[in-house]
């Protein structure tokens, strides 16, 4: 049980990453499909929390990833007081 669990934490952080909140619904039932067969309520509880725990942090790591990565180069020069926005924030982000 405790394999299946942590596989549905890594299937919802993948899940985070990469779609949006709509494919926890397939996912929970295909969690449902499966758990209804196999185990029993609190099994099948124990799956679903850890799908969408697993969602809520893969959906975190892919909002902050400056906290992974502080790429800024100490020798880079300061923005000018007067610039609206960074041009890095201007910039459409690619997933």
């Amino acid at each position: 049980m405790s394999i299946l669990a942590i596989g549905s934490f890594l299937l919802g952080a993948v899940f985070g990453r990469f779609f949006s909140v709509w494919v926890l619904f397939p996912a929970s039932a295909l969690v449902l499909a499966v758990g209804y067969a196999n185990f029993s309520i609190s099994e099948f509880v124990v799956l679903l929390i850890c799908l969408q725990v697993g969602y809520a942090s893969g959906l975190a790591l892919c909002l902050m990833p400056d906290l992974w990565r502080r790429d800024k180069s100490p020798h880079e020069p300061s923005r000018q007081a007067d610039s609206a926005a960074p041009t890095s924030f201007l910039k459409a982000r690619h997933h």
